[in-house]
């Protein structure tokens, strides 16, 4: 049986995403053992998430001008290469916090593609749809991840996540070359669109400055509280090995994978930006009892519910900026708004252990369910802004 592309190159998230993911929650264990504390610890993911912005930005940009699947290719060859020469000099830490950096613009551009990808092979009325299927499979990866870094880093080290991070990426390149990702020519936006002039229109929206807001808080909750705030809790407080909390960790992937690909087909049903709203309200009652699990039952149930409220808004802002910008602004608002997932990329690990560092793990989660709160109150009332400038534009909030 003959795949389609599409379904060939989401394995190939799947498979990359699971491999970048095991790394990344190796990499504060990496920090620490090298002596340094868990608010520093973060550093890795915060520069990770700054070349994340750039390149966000960049190939917004670029998706106007070339086909996605070429940028798709050049992110993968690019992870490969850095993933390989990184782990021959991993004990000098600006080399290893440059990696990490630069492997953020090759995940951020891969990322971005895929979407778009997506977007471009799915009919009016199956967008949200075909959207909760690639960002189900990207969240396939992020569940099997934590769970094979888990037991990588219990039997290697945390000092194999170079390791861990290159191998996938070769598999899933195999598997790009197999959709014919890289003899993909076609641009489907206008070389003449002025970006400078869209982007100052997108930019002075409501609802799409609403929109970007939701996601940056969905991926710095979501990477704050999986990559340092749960693992150091479960770990140091609660005294589980880094394999249990891997698993954990990828219990919780697989329900924030339930949100994205539910999360897409509501979408559909019931109007993005209400389901953007859905995500974030579940988050802030279960961040409030976070800290008071002791098992692993107790631990990981409020976990997997906000991390499924993830996935909800994660896949909804990405959908309702698709259906809201103008033709034109497509690629650039889908840039736009992964530039916001990749602050919230860097920022979340750094604010959750800041948090941690100052109040402790109780308050720390508590302080996180009042900024749930206060977000989704925003969005509440700017989802009720109607977007101005696109055709066919879905339903706002009433």
């Amino acid at each position: 049986m003959k795949l389609a592309p599409l379904t060939l190159i989401s394995l190939a998230a799947a498979v990359e995403i699971a491999g970048s993911s095991g790394a990344a929650m190796l990499a504060p264990f990496f920090m620490k053992a090298h002596g340094y504390s868990i608010a520093v610890a973060s550093v890795p993911l915060f520069v990770n998430g700054v070349g994340r912005v750039c390149s966000d930005l960049m190939s917004g940009v670029l998706a106007s001008y070339f086909s996605s699947g070429v940028l798709i290719v050049a992110a993968t060859l690019s992870a490969i290469a850095i993933s390989l020469l990184a782990n021959f000099f991993r004990d000098f830490t600006f080399v290893f916090l440059g990696a990490f950096t630069l492997l953020g613009i090759s995940e951020a551009m891969f990322a971005l593609s895929i979407r778009k990808i997506a977007f471009e092979q799915s009919a009016p009325g199956q967008q949200g749809r075909a959207q909760g299927q690639v960002a189900a499979a990207l969240g396939i990866g992020f569940s099997i991840g934590p769970l094979v870094g888990g037991f990588v880093g219990k039997v290697f080290g945390p000092e194999a996540l170079f390791a861990l991070y290159a191998l996938p990426q070769v598999a899933g390149l195999i598997l790009l070359f197999m959709a014919g990702a890289h003899r993909s020519r076609e641009v489907t936006q206008e070389r003449t669109v002025q970006l400078w002039s869209e982007g100052k229109h997108l930019l002075r929206q409501t609802w799409f400055l609403t929109t970007a807001l939701a996601i940056f808080q969905s991926f710095v909750m979501l990477v704050g509280v999986t990559r340092i705030a749960f693992p150091f809790l479960a770990v140091q407080q609660r005294g589980f090995g880094l394999d249990a909390v891997g698993t954990m960790v990828a219990l919780s992937r697989i329900t924030d994978t339930f949100g994205r690909y539910t999360g897409g087909w509501l979408c559909d049903r019931i109007t993005a930006p209400r389901v953007i709203l859905l995500g974030v309200g579940i988050g802030a009652p279960m961040f409030f009892l976070q800290p008071f699990g002791s098992s692993a039952l107790t631990l990981v149930l409020p976990l997997a519910i906000m991390t499924m409220g993830f996935g909800y808004t994660n896949v909804s802002a990405t959908t309702f900026a698709l259906q809201s910008a103008g033709g034109d602004a497509k690629a650039l608002a889908l840039g736009l708004i992964r530039a916001s997932t990749s602050l919230g990329n860097g920022l979340g690990p750094v604010i959750a252990g800041a948090l941690v560092q100052s109040l402790g793990y109780e308050l720390g989660f508590h302080a996180m369910a009042a900024l749930s709160a206060v977000v989704f109150l925003l969005a509440w009332l700017g989802l009720k802004q109607k977007p101005a400038g696109a055709k066919a534009a879905p339903d706002r909030l009433d």
